[in-house]
C-alpha cells in the first residue's frame, strides 16, 4: 500500500496508448460506485498508489443477495474493465490524467440489465502555444442515489456524465508568480434504468482566475475567483442558479509535511425559484484544511476538514482530489445546490511486510430547498495488508457506516472484505475475494465470493498491485487507501 514506484521512460507504444486513452475520455460512459454496497472490483482498499499504473481487469463474482432485499435471490456477475491512475505532466504539447475504476457488468440471471459501473475522471490539456495558451477537456462520471433511504442497487442509482471544455491562458509575470485564466462550457447528462429517474440534465458556462505566488520552494499562496451559470433542461422540477466564489489559501510541503488551507465565500442566486422559497440566495462561507505528517519514518497521520456550497456533479469532481477515507458517500439525485461538510482522520503504519490503515469520516449535507433530505454520515474503517511472500499478499478490512436523516430515519451498513492476491508474473495477477455486507434496520445480508484477473498495461504488477516498501512519504489523504 502507498507504494512508491518510479517508472522509466515508456516506449512509444505505451505513450500512444496513454494519449489515446485520454482522448477517449470524452465519450466514455462509466459511472461511479459499487455494483452492490461493495466496491467495484473490490479495489478501493488497495488501488491508491504513488505510481502511474493502468490495469485491465476481468472477473467473476457470485452474490447471494443481488438486489439487497430481505432473503433476496442470488446471481453471478461477470466484469470487464479498466482500473488505474496515470498521468503525463510537463510535456511539450500534450498532458493528460486518467483516474478510473470502471467495468461493464453482465448479470447471468438477468436480474439487472448489462451495464457499466464505476467511476472515471479523465482530463487532457492541448498546448497550442506552450506556456501561454492551451485548450483543456475533462470528462467526469459519478453516480447518485434516487432514494437515499434504500440500498445503492442498480435500480436505485442514476449516473452523471460531466463533460467540460474550454481555453486556458497562463501568464508568468515573474519567476515566482503565475496567473491562470480558464473559460469552460460544460454539459451534465444523466441517465438511469429506474422508473424513479430524475432529469437533472444541465448546461454550465463558467470562468475562473487564479493568482499563485511562490514565497519559498516549500510555501505557496494563491487567490482564486470562479463564476458558473447553471441552466437545467427540465425547468419544471429544477431551479437554475448562478454561483460566484472566491477563496484564498496556501500550501506548504517538505520531506515530512504536506499542509494546505483555504477560506472563502460562495454567493448563490436561484433563478425563478419555486413559490414559497424563503431563501433565494443560499450563500455561505467555504473553507478547507488538509494536513499529512510523518510522525515517525513508518507512521503517517492525516487530517482533513472542509465546507463548501456545491451540487452533486460538482462535489464528485472535487472529491477526486479531496480526501475520502471510507469511500465516497453517495449523494442524492437533485439539481439543487447544498452545503456539504466533511471531516476525516487517517492513521497509516507501514512495516517491512505489514501495513495498517485506519480511517474515520464524518459528513453532513444540508439542502436549502428540501431540508427533509438533510443527512449526517459517520464512517469508520480499518485495513490490514500482509505480504506473505514475494508472490502472495493478504488483505483484511472492516468498515462501518451510520447514516442519520432529518426525518428521523437511520441506515447502518457493515462491510467485511478479505482477499488474497497472487502475482503470477511481472504484469499478470490473480485475486481471490470474499466480502460480507450487513444492512439495518431491514436486516439485509449479502455474501460475495469471486476471482479477478488483472493485466498491467502501464507500470507493472510489482509496482501497482504487489509493491514493495520503500518508506513512507507525506501525501494528501486522497492518495491513501480506502475500504
Amino acid at each position: 500500500m502507498n507504494i512508491r514506484w518510479h517508472m522509466g521512460l515508456l516506449g512509444h507504444a505505451r505513450l500512444a496508448f496513454g494519449v489515446l486513452l485520454a482522448l477517449l475520455a470524452l465519450p466514455a460512459w462509466a459511472q461511479q460506485g459499487p455494483i452492490t454496497t461493495q466496491s467495484l472490483f473490490f479495489d478501493d482498499a488497495t488501488n491508491v498508489h504513488n505510481a502511474d499504473y493502468l490495469d485491465a481487469q476481468t472477473g467473476i463474482i457470485y452474490t447471494d443477495n443481488v438486489g439487497l432485499t430481505k432473503d433476496g435471490p442470488g446471481d453471478t456477475l461477470a466484469m470487464l474493465g479498466l482500473v488505474g491512475n496515470t498521468k503525463r505532466e510537463n510535456a511539450p504539447r500534450f498532458d493528460y490524467h486518467v483516474n478510473s475504476d470502471i467495468a461493464v457488468v453482465k448479470y447471468f440471471s438477468s436480474t439487472f440489465a448489462t451495464q457499466p459501473f464505476g467511476y472515471f475522471d479523465g482530463s487532457a490539456d492541448f498546448k497550442i502555444l506552450p506556456g501561454l495558451f492551451s485548450w483543456t477537456a475533462r470528462d467526469t462520471f459519478s453516480q447518485v442515489v434516487l432514494n437515499q433511504f434504500a440500498p445503492a442497487t442498480p435500480d436505485n442509482l442514476e449516473s452523471l456524465n460531466y463533460i467540460s471544455t474550454g481555453p486556458r491562458f497562463t501568464f508568468q509575470p515573474t519567476l515566482r508568480t503565475s496567473i491562470v485564466i480558464d473559460g469552460t462550457y460544460s454539459y451534465v447528462d444523466t441517465s438511469s434504468k429506474s422508473p424513479a429517474y430524475v432529469n437533472i440534465n444541465n448546461h454550465r458556462a463558467g470562468a475562473a482566475a487564479k493568482i499563485e505566488r511562490g514565497f519559498t520552494n516549500s510555501l505557496h499562496g494563491y487567490i482564486a475567483l470562479t463564476y458558473d451559470k447553471v441552466e437545467f433542461t427540465n425547468k419544471v422540477d429544477n431551479t437554475d442558479f448562478n454561483q460566484k466564489a472566491g477563496v484564498a489559501g496556501f500550501r506548504y510541503d517538505d520531506a515530512r509535511t504536506v499542509l494546505s488551507a483555504e477560506g472563502g465565500y460562495t454567493a448563490l442566486e436561484l433563478i425563478n425559484p419555486p413559490p414559497g422559497t424563503t431563501d433565494t440566495k443560499p450563500n455561505g462561507v467555504t473553507w478547507k484544511f488538509d494536513l499529512s505528517r510523518l510522525i515517525t519514518p513508518t507512521q503517517r497521520v492525516s487530517l482533513h476538514a472542509g465546507q463548501e456550497v456545491t451540487d452533486a456533479p460538482g462535489l464528485f469532481r472535487l472529491s477526486i482530489d479531496q480526501p475520502t477515507p471510507g469511500g465516497n458517500p453517495y449523494q442524492f439525485a437533485t439539481g439543487q445546490p447544498y452545503t456539504h461538510r466533511d471531516y476525516s482522520a487517517t492513521w497509516h503504519v507501514e512495516g517491512v511486510r505489514t501495513w495498517l490503515n485506519m480511517t474515520a469520516l464524518y459528513t453532513t449535507d444540508d439542502y436549502t430547498l428540501t431540508p427533509t433530505d438533510n443527512r449526517k454520515i459517520k464512517s469508520l474503517g480499518a485495513l490490514v495488508t500482509r505480504q506473505l511472500n514475494p508472490s502472495f499478499k493478504l488483505d483484511v478490512g472492516l468498515s462501518y457506516e451510520h447514516d442519520d436523516f432529518s426525518n428521523g430515519g437511520t441506515l447502518k451498513q457493515l462491510n467485511l472484505l478479505s482477499s488474497l492476491r497472487w502475482r503470477l508474473g511481472e504484469r499478470l495477477g490473480l485475486r481471490f475475494i470474499y466480502a460480507h455486507t450487513a444492512l439495518s434496520p431491514n436486516d439485509i445480508n449479502e455474501n460475495q465470493i469471486g476471482v479477478t484477473v488483472s493485466y498491467t498495461l502501464l507500470g507493472s504488477q510489482h509496482g501497482s498491485d504487489q509493491g514493495e516498501a520503500p518508506g513512507l512519504h507525506p501525501t494528501t489523504p486522497a492518495r491513501q487507501p480506502r475500504l
